[in-house]
């Protein structure tokens, strides 16, 4: 029998540690994309809420304070449209209530908390706080 000397190709033991290393590196990678998405769909989530809660806020700061609107007596209010969709529009997934409590910080000036909450798949929700004159004029 004659030794071969030279010997071409690889060994199934280099096959398995390269497979071994191909699965270990494809796994960091795909639980990295998976927590990439999953904080991609929080983030959208939470910038559609931002929005709602500033229209919300920009809203009340147009009405006129001596008309006294029914949006801004003391208590909970509950947005017609609910459940909302990260434009304003009936049908998703937010919920905007908001809460006047007359006379905070000082008399005549009442304090409107506005807060969007959603399920993703956790309960949250994001406020924005702004305060309302309650005659033409404050002082």
């Amino acid at each position: 029998m004659k030794s071969i000397s030279h010997q071409s190709g690889i060994s199934l033991l280099e096959v398995l540690a390269s497979v071994t290393l191909f699965a270990l590196v494809a796994s960091a990678l795909t639980a990295t994309t998976m927590g990439t998405i999953r904080f991609d769909a929080v983030s959208n989530d939470t910038a559609a809420a931002s929005t709602l809660v500033q229209d919300e806020i920009e809203r009340f700061r147009a009405l006129n304070p001596a008309a006294n609107p029914a949006d801004l007596t003391a208590g909970n209010h509950n947005d017609a449209l609910n459940p909302l969709n990260g434009l304003g529009k009936a049908g998703g997934k937010f919920t905007r209530t908001w809460t006047v409590t007359p006379n905070t910080p000082q008399s005549g000036v009442s304090m409107v908390v506005v807060t969007v909450t959603w399920n993703s798949p956790e309960t949250r929700s994001l406020s924005g706080v702004t305060y309302m004159c309650g005659t033409q004029t404050c002082s």
